[in-house]
């Protein structure tokens, strides 16, 4: 289990590498906006819940993160389109908490509570 926030500029990014590590549907992560008033644009998108733990043991380390990121686009047939600070830029910009295990286990603080120690709020529902 694990909450992770991150800065709209990587989002995108972030998506792809995370169905490339996974090979999984991944099309949900990062798809919840975030902004400090609650409107958008969004400035941040958060991801909450199970996520596979190549993508959290690569978040936490940037040599792990480009390694593997660049093992899955070489796998894939692709040449990986990012340098080492890229990534590490990249990190610098994720807010990840996890549970103790990186899989199991109760998350140190709810997504709300990481949201608001960030101050970020979800992007409002358009009305009807």
């Amino acid at each position: 289990m694990a909450t992770i926030i991150v800065t709209s500029a990587v989002a995108t990014n972030l998506r792809e590498l995370s169905r490339r590590l996974d090979k999984g549907d991944m099309d949900g992560m990062f798809s919840v906006g975030l902004s400090a008033t609650g409107a958008a644009p969004a400035t941040h998108f958060i991801s909450t819940g199970c996520v596979p733990k190549p993508l959290l043991v690569a978040l936490r380390s940037p040599a792990a993160m480009f390694n593997a990121a660049k093992a899955a686009w070489v796998a894939d047939g692709d040449v990986f389109p990012f340098t080492q600070a890229q990534v590490t830029n990249a990190l610098n910009k994720c807010d990840v908490s996890s549970a103790a295990s990186d899989s199991e286990g109760p998350l140190p603080e709810t997504p709300q509570q990481a949201m608001t120690r960030l101050g970020l709020v979800p992007i409002a529902a358009a009305g009807p």
